[in-house]
């Protein structure tokens, strides 16, 4: 049975949470003298006034279930509530506003803006803070800003991260925001060393961190690499550690190399990023007839980009071979890893799929003589397990071949329509031209629901298909 008293008590928590940081927009609009946002403002006056409103509400714990329904919930909830405010100051229409407060907030960074390089700074870095905060999960962020959250909301936070670097999951949660400040104070410094001024390496970091993508620029980050083309090494350097398990950062941070050269999952995201970064180099240099110079920086930066799911480019993505896009598609496919901003099937899956296949292989020819078992670093995987691992890339890969067999009614080809979805689905942005401002109605509501679905990993359908078999809780393990 379900307490919405339960639910709604949390949503209102999460509410609160976007008042306070669409507060942020008017605050720069004085610190950089421009007029306020009235727009931002209003809505998060009314937000927190909403939000207040239900944390008066008696409640209990969620349980398993519930926490998946306020997952499942919030996230169309929240961005299309932010889409309001978005829409009146920019006067966009509300499909816009949507798909554009979706994009930010799954850490997707399509876009189907113009006119962001003359745009308020406030706006502009709102787009930057729904990737920041939103990759990291609203559900954190309330987990440190109510003393009472830890308790109430667990389970929603155990949707979302369901792994602890602590004992409990409030303490766990400030370790993240810890980390995330980190990465993102050290980042700005780089970025800023190498060649951006400060609004620009502020905007960039928090969506390099989060794995977003979005830019201060129509044109994305090649304008800024033209000028100043050392920043793609720190660049870089974050998507790379911005697509890796907290965990792992967390041991990182603490100069304990080791333990993170010991996982097999790190070990899996390396060689398949090296291996598909050489792989793009060699399709870059003599299929696409690029020059070698320029094949071993774009190569590997589009490969890294598109694997970690950030979504920065160097030169045309949309220009490229068939073949370079396939294995772009691949490496956004496979994303990064499990409790980390990125997105794709990740490379645990990847891992537990490929031990699966060599397992069922061996057993086949040396019957009775092969550990049955499935272990990653030393500890035995469940067949649930298992089977969620496969049953995540079956579902993963379906919605995306629908996605993209749909939108070639359109008329764009299906490699074209197949990167588009994949990206989508992976919350990558990295486009061929499908998604743009003139994009049809029905390709920015695919786009919208890939990018929404893959965000939290598919949950509604999971709650569709345990509705449907009975009305059972249905584990998500991400």
């Amino acid at each position: 049975m379900v307490y919405w008293r339960n639910i709604v008590k949390v949503v209102g928590a999460l509410e609160i949470v976007i008042g306070i940081l669409m507060l942020l927009v008017p605050l720069i609009d004085i610190l950089t003298y421009r007029s306020i946002t009235m727009p931002f403002l209003l809505t998060a006056l009314l937000l927190i006034g909403i939000g207040y409103m239900f944390q008066r509400v008696e409640a209990k714990p969620l349980t398993l279930f519930e926490g998946i329904l306020v997952t499942a919930i919030a996230w169309p909830l929240i961005t299309f509530e932010a889409s309001f405010p978005l829409m009146l100051s920019l006067r966009i229409d509300l499909v816009d506003a949507w798909f554009e407060s979706i994009s930010g907030f799954t850490g997707t960074g399509f876009t189907v803006l113009t006119g962001l390089d003359y745009m308020k700074p406030s706006i502009v870095t709102w787009r930057s803070l729904m990737q920041w905060t939103g990759e990291l999960g609203v559900v954190v962020f309330a987990m440190v800003l109510f003393p009472y959250f830890h308790q109430l909301g667990a389970s929603a936070y155990g949707v979302e991260r369901p792994l602890k670097i602590e004992a409990t999951f409030y303490r766990t949660a400030w370790r993240l925001i810890r980390i995330y400040l980190i990465l993102t104070i050290s980042g700005i410094i780089a970025y800023v060393y190498a060649g951006m001024n400060f609004y620009e390496a502020f905007n960039h970091v928090l969506t390099t961190v989060a794995t977003g993508g979005m830019s201060t620029y129509d044109k994305g980050y090649p304008v800024i690499f033209q000028r100043a083309p050392l920043t793609y090494i720190p660049i870089m350097v974050l998507m790379f550690l911005g697509g890796m398990n907290f965990v792992l950062l967390d041991r990182l941070l603490q100069g304990d190399l080791r333990r993170v050269w010991r996982s097999e999952e790190f070990r899996t995201y390396l060689y398949t990023m090296l291996i598909l970064s050489g792989l793009t180099i060699l399709s870059y240099t003599f299929v696409d007839g690029y020059n070698i110079w320029y094949s071993l920086v774009a190569g590997p930066f589009n490969l890294v980009s598109g694997m970690t799911t950030t979504g920065f480019n160097i030169g045309t993505i949309a220009g490229l071979s068939t073949t370079t896009k396939l294995i772009l598609i691949s490496s956004m496919f496979f994303g990064g890893m499990v409790f980390s901003t990125a997105g794709g099937i990740k490379s645990f899956r990847l891992l537990v799929i490929v031990k699966k296949i060599k397992y069922s292989a061996l057993s086949s020819i040396i019957s009775g003589r092969v550990e049955k078992a499935l272990r990653v670093d030393g500890s035995p995987l469940s067949e649930q397990e298992i089977s969620q691992a496969l049953l995540f890339t079956i579902i993963h890969a379906a919605a995306i071949f629908i996605g993209a067999v749909y939108m070639t009614i359109y008329g764009f080809s299906f490699v074209d329509t197949l990167f588009e979805a994949t990206s989508a689905a992976g919350c990558v942005g990295l486009s061929v031209g499908v998604v743009s401002p003139s994009a049809p109605l029905g390709v920015k509501g695919t786009i919208m629901a890939l990018m929404l679905l893959g965000r939290i990993e598919y949950v509604h359908l999971y709650l569709l298909i345990g509705y449907i078999a009975g009305r059972e809780i249905v584990k998500v393990i991400k």
